[in-house]
């Protein structure tokens, strides 16, 4: 007997019946399965990509980047709260003008001094906010004329100085958070159970279960197509993967290649490739745990070189990708526009890396483990055990570095724990990835000098690359795409020489769906940014 999709169970249970088609494809649950529940879903302080999700259907920004993914000037850039915008003549200047029918969901108007309110949280130094150092270079400050109409004063001019503003802040009702101390803002329920002005409004969260949003009644720019969509949260990605070979869910965002395999055997899935903007690594932590001091082994340049130069990258992509992945070539994805793929690399050369090792002192003893001064060489990765790839990364770093001498202790630890550990600074070394925005601009705050906060992040390995910073910084200030490139080229140079990380991997994404689902074509810098017009439809 073929499995009933669980897109018909959902419209049973909620409309007796209800015929479903694409044209209304209203009454429509869409289940989600996922092994990363949110950290938060206060957007200032939402870290992960799964918080990112939700927030993103919660919240509507000023404006989008749109299909074209442009980041330099307004060009392609597509109104949302925010339905029209002017420059002054020197672009220093930038009135943004708010649609009016925007609405909070406990029906309350959205606000220019909403906007206000917003850059003075993450404008705030002592928060910590994940995108705030980035607002708070960009601009100086935001006023308000009217109750639908801002002004944006910037220190300077950039190519991205738009999409700086509208990828980083997202405006927050002052209303429901002006009498919640900054400082508590974290805590708040506010977090747990928002208020948004997104095309989803918050219903409900059960931790580490599942997080459920309905389709706002009135949303100001149409109605979701979709009646709810629910987060089924699985505790590892091999348990988000059976809930939809099995039919309990409906959309997974990441299949391994034996996983999409199975799913495009079955009829009632079907398989899609779309871009990734992830990429994955081994971050290293410069510094000695959650102190300020060095760290005895990692702080080295030339240890963290000869680390990289141990280890296959190739070779460990393709056994754990297949055909689906490259080797990332730095802080970057390929598809930004200030990526190259020309590159000075680490080479891979374990003949090298052993005399390297040598010459810091690291001898190799009879059974071939390195010491120094009666130390073994040896430190711990720290796995999240939701991730089956980065855990077989982990596998292969222990047999590579193993055969020059090097210990590696595998930490596996469930994702909050995991955070948290990074987020400390407590771990030696761990496999990270990033979900970097369309623009390069994030790279200061999660490899630059400007991105080590004690305690926050998000450079939680402590790298402090001068020529990184500098170039970085010039890049970000420069009138013309051609000197950002350069000078984007000369930062990434310079940490891939520095190493603070070991580049692994960029995957090509391959999402599972079931067959009764239009999604579209899904956005390589996040597949749910057209959730809002999701179908469901017939079996095809």
């Amino acid at each position: 007997m073929p499995r009933v999709a669980p897109l018909a169970l959902a419209l049973v249970a909620s409309l007796g019946g209800c015929r479903g088609d694409v044209s209304g494809a209203r009454g429509k649950t869409v289940v989600i399965t996922t092994a990363a529940d949110p950290e938060i879903l206060l957007p200032p302080f939402a870290r992960s990509l799964a918080a990112k999700a939700v927030t993103d259907l919660l919240f509507d920004r000023l404006a989008d980047t749109g299909p074209g993914l442009n980041t330099v000037g307004d060009a392609g850039f597509e109104p949302r709260l925010a339905e029209r915008w002017e420059w002054s003549a020197d672009s220093l200047r930038l009135t943004l003008h708010l649609n009016p029918r925007a609405r909070w969901h406990d029906s309350s108007a959205v606000r220019a001094s909403d906007v206000r309110f917003a850059y003075g949280i993450y404008a705030d130094s002592t928060l910590a906010t994940a995108d705030g150092p980035e607002l708070r270079a960009a601009v100086d400050s935001i006023s308000v004329g009217d109750s639908v109409t801002c002004t944006v004063w910037y220190h300077q001019r950039s190519p991205e100085q738009f999409y700086r503003l509208v990828s980083a802040l997202v405006p927050l009702p002052e209303h429901a958070l002006a009498q919640v101390p900054r400082n508590s803002l974290r805590e708040s329920a506010f977090g747990r159970a928002p208020v948004g002005n997104g095309p989803f409004r918050f219903v409900s969260w059960q931790k580490s279960a599942q997080l459920e949003l309905a389709a706002v009644e009135g949303f100001y720019r149409g109605r979701a197509k979709l009646d709810r969509v629910i987060w089924s949260v699985a505790p590892d990605m091999a348990g988000a993967a059976r809930k939809l070979i099995g039919g309990e869910a409906d959309f997974l965002e990441s299949l391994t290649p034996d996983v999409a395999a199975d799913a495009a055997r079955n009829p009632a899935l079907r398989v899609i490739r779309y871009g990734s903007f992830d990429y994955g690594f081994v971050r290293f932590n410069l510094r000695d745990g959650t102190s300020k001091r060095p760290h005895r082994i990692l702080d080295s340049r030339q240890m963290r070189r000869a680390l990289t130069m141990s280890l296959d990258r190739a070779v460990m992509v393709r056994s754990v990708f297949d055909s689906l992945g490259k080797v990332a070539l730095g802080p970057f994805v390929r598809a930004q526009w200030s990526a190259d793929t020309s590159l000075r690399q680490i080479p891979f050369d374990r003949a090298a890396a052993a005399r390297l090792l040598d010459s810091l002192g690291w001898r190799a003893g009879p059974d071939g483990a390195r010491s120094r001064g009666g130390k073994p060489l040896e430190f711990t990765l720290l796995v999240p055990a939701s991730s089956r790839n980065r855990g077989r990364f982990a596998v292969l770093i222990q047999e590579q570095l193993r055969q020059v001498g090097v210990k590696v202790n595998i930490e596996s630890l469930d994702f909050a724990a995991f955070l948290a550990r990074i987020a400390k600074g407590d771990f030696d070394a761990a496999t990270d990835a990033l979900h970097p925005g369309v623009g390069p601009g994030g790279a200061r705050q999660s490899w630059g000098s400007a991105g080590i906060h004690a305690g926050r992040g998000p450079n939680y390995g402590s790298y402090a690359g001068v020529l990184f910073d500098a170039h970085v910084d010039s890049a970000l200030t420069a009138r013309d795409v051609a000197a950002a490139r350069a000078h984007f080229r000369a930062a990434y140079q310079a940490i891939v020489d520095d190493a603070p990380a070991i580049w692994l991997f960029e995957p090509v994404a391959i999402a599972g769906t079931s067959a009764r689902l239009n999604t579209g074509v899904l956005r390589p810098d996040g597949w749910w940014m057209g959730l809002k017009d999701w179908t469901v439809g017939s079996l095809k």
